[in-house]
């Protein structure tokens, strides 16, 4: 006798029952479904990944369509734009205006592609970092090893007739002024009769003798006229120390312990007049109308404990020969040595002079006072800067005198030249970057107020300068920092008549854009 099969077991035999039904079927000539295609492989390069140029080019490679129907070019989640692939390795040109510049101009960029397939799959490349920045034009030398200008310049003129002077020496190591055009081309040369260094100062032409003077610290100058002709120098045996230049072009020289008038048309090196005091100068003389203003730091006759005295000496700047000083003002008397003087500037016209003393704990505080009285108090008396956390490295006025720059290893907070206060945007210093050090800094125009800071690694052990890596801009203090661009190699930079920046990075040559047109751009 048979027992029927109970309801739980009922649903397995049925299933059994079907699975052998499709079996059956399948092997009676019924088809499996088509595997799923693997997605396409995208990559995305950045052949140059630290460029500044008028864009970027991007490589793209996509694999594993029949067709591509699209790829677009992220920054991360940020779409730039659609370009038209095709096949195989293709460059696509990013404008400067496609890039999103919402954390700041020259930041890190992390570049993507995204691809579809003409079937409907789609894919990502891996992220690649790029740092971009947007600039006007890039000149490149013929040679691929070649340099467009010297180390360091100064640009004249502007547009297709700028030009840019720097020294360089020869393999026989005869320092030689250089002029090069907008196409890189050498136009002048000069042999110095001094050598060129990293120190070595090209100043701007002067309008009334149509000449600027090339100097280098402890070994002279030669002033130079708009042909490239030498018309007067220092003596080979003098020392130069300090150079500032007159309205007429004459240069103001110091070889430490006096100050001398140099005609640019000195061709021997022979002084109009030279004034030589007890004290040494402890800054670059100024011409204040017919007369030459002359910091020194002294003992006062009578003195105590460390107490010195800051005097600003006045002298007749049309006399000739050995002359004596018009007046002395004592500006100041505080406690210090005359082994370590402050750190002194003039302003504009010679009215005022800047001085930095520095306190215990690395602070720092500039005092204005004006210089034809005596004293630093009641009308005399101009301002006390705020204390700064750092050792002040050098004092420079600029934007037509309204604003200073207190310039520190690291660090630069801008003031406000007639009450001292500070200015910078939310009074935050514009700092170099990591353990970059300020080498240099680049004044725009003289009516104008950007700011340039260039920084570099700091000296080895041997002492020897090292080269800027570093450039931050400024466009006025008020907005802080514009952008800031650093480059593995070496850079400089310089401002031309119509006020554009103009970089050499690398081996290149660099014609910035405006900076409104930077401005714009960023958030």
């Amino acid at each position: 006798m048979h027992s029927v099969p109970s309801r739980r077991f009922t649903p397995r035999a049925l299933l059994a029952s079907l699975t052998l039904c499709a079996s059956v079927f399948a092997a009676c000539g019924g088809e499996k479904p088509p595997p799923t295609p693997d997605p396409p492989t995208v990559t995305l390069t950045v052949p140059q990944p630290n460029t500044a140029a008028p864009s970027l080019t991007v490589r793209v490679i996509v694999s594993g369509c029949d067709a591509v129907s699209r790829v677009d070019i992220y920054d991360r989640d940020t779409f730039l734009k659609t370009v038209d692939y095709t096949s195989g390795s293709m460059d696509f040109e990013l404008a400067y205006n496609e890039i999103k510049y919402d954390r700041g101009l020259a930041v890190g960029l992390s570049l993507n592609a995204r691809a579809t397939c003409a079937d409907g799959r789609t894919n990502s490349s891996q992220p690649q970092p790029a740092t971009f920045l947007p600039v006007t034009k890039v000149i490149k030398d013929p040679d691929p090893n070649g340099q467009v200008v010297t180390d360091f310049f100064t640009a004249e003129g502007s547009g297709t007739n700028a030009a840019f002077i720097g020294c360089g020496n020869t393999t026989t190591g005869t320092g030689t002024l250089y002029r090069v055009d907008s196409a890189g081309v050498v136009r002048n040369s000069v042999e110095m009769q001094i050598p060129c260094s990293a120190s070595t100062v090209v100043t701007e032409l002067n309008p009334t003798s149509n000449k600027r003077w090339v100097w280098t610290p402890g070994v002279g100058a030669i002033a130079v006229d708009s042909n490239f002709v030498v018309t007067g120098k220092t003596a080979p045996s003098y020392a130069l120390k300090n150079l500032s230049v007159m309205s007429n072009g004459d240069a103001l020289v110091s070889d430490g312990p006096s100050v001398s008038r140099l005609p640019h048309t000195a061709a021997g090196g022979t002084f109009q007049w030279t004034y030589k005091g007890l004290w040494a100068p402890v800054g670059p003389a100024k011409q204040r109308a017919e007369n030459v203003l002359i910091p020194i730091v002294r003992v006062p006759q009578e003195s105590t404990g460390l107490l010195v005295e800051l005097v600003v000496v006045t002298v007749d700047a049309t006399k000739t020969g050995s002359i004596p000083a018009v007046s002395e003002r004592t500006i100041l008397q505080f406690t210090g040595a005359v082994e370590h003087p402050p750190i002194t500037a003039f302003n504009l016209d010679g009215s005022v002079i800047y001085i930095s003393f520095p306190f215990n704990n690395n602070q720092s505080r500039v005092q204005a006072c004006l210089t034809s009285m005596d004293g630093c108090e009641g009308a005399a008396y101009k301002w006390e800067s705020p204390f700064f956390p750092v050792e002040i490295q050098g004092v420079f006025h600029y934007a037509s005198g309204s604003r200073l720059a207190i310039v520190g290893l690291q660090r630069v907070w801008f003031l406000d030249s007639n009450s001292g206060l500070v200015v910078n945007k939310g009074g935050t210093s514009v700092d170099a970057s990591g353990q970059l050090q300020i080498l240099q800094v680049q004044m725009g125009r003289a009516n104008t107020s950007e700011f340039y800071i260039l920084a570099g690694p700091a000296p080895g052990s041997s002492g020897l300068p090292t080269m800027p890596q570093e450039i931050v801009a400024v466009d006025s203090a008020e907005q802080g920092e514009l952008f800031r661009y650093e480059v593995s190699s070496s850079l400089s930079c310089s401002v031309d008549d119509s006020g554009r920046l103009w970089m050499r990075l690398g081996n290149n040559l660099v014609q910035a854009l405006t900076l409104p047109e930077y401005r714009a751009v960023k958030k």
